[in-house]
């Protein structure tokens, strides 16, 4: 999918899981948004390695697709932010990383969410780029904005 529908995603993600949490909205939902990005450092022409250059030379050690969409990152990343004593920073970014990984499972790519264990991919219906893609991004923006409106208004 392209990145605004994983931003997409990631904000309802994010709006599902911080009043369970009792998170502070301000700090949760922008990192959850910016986690939906990072699985994505795998591709050249990403959203994510436009807005931070120094994640370039990653696609040049990594296939799309990959580890980085693969369950065992986004536990890795949480454990590190986990051990460097921030959890409000990590939790935001793995569900926002996991509502990535949720997303692209709805594509005709799929998704192998145990690489490098597994050769299992979830695949879906939806073509990257495609008329799916933008029904299904609207839909998610959808949602976005009804639980805004619940939440905040």
């Amino acid at each position: 999918m392209m990145g605004r529908t994983h931003m997409a995603f990631g904000f309802l993600a994010g709006m599902l899981t911080y009043p369970l949490l009792g998170a502070n909205w301000m700090l949760f939902l922008p990192l959850a948004v910016l986690g939906s990005l990072v699985p994505d450092v795998d591709s050249e022409n990403s959203k994510i390695n436009r807005m931070l250059p120094i994640t370039r030379w990653i696609p040049k050690f990594f296939q799309h697709r990959g580890f980085f969409h693969s369950l065992f990152a986004v536990a890795i990343l949480y454990i590190l932010f986990y051990a460097a004593n921030l959890k409000t920073i990590g939790l935001p970014i793995a569900i926002g990383y996991a509502a990535h990984l949720a997303s692209d499972c709805l594509t005709q790519n799929g998704c192998n969410l145990l690489h490098p264990i597994s050769n299992f991919r979830i695949s879906g219906f939806v073509r990257t780029d495609g008329a799916m893609e933008l029904l299904v991004m609207g839909a998610a923006i959808f949602a976005d904005a009804l639980l805004v409106v619940k939440h905040f208004l």
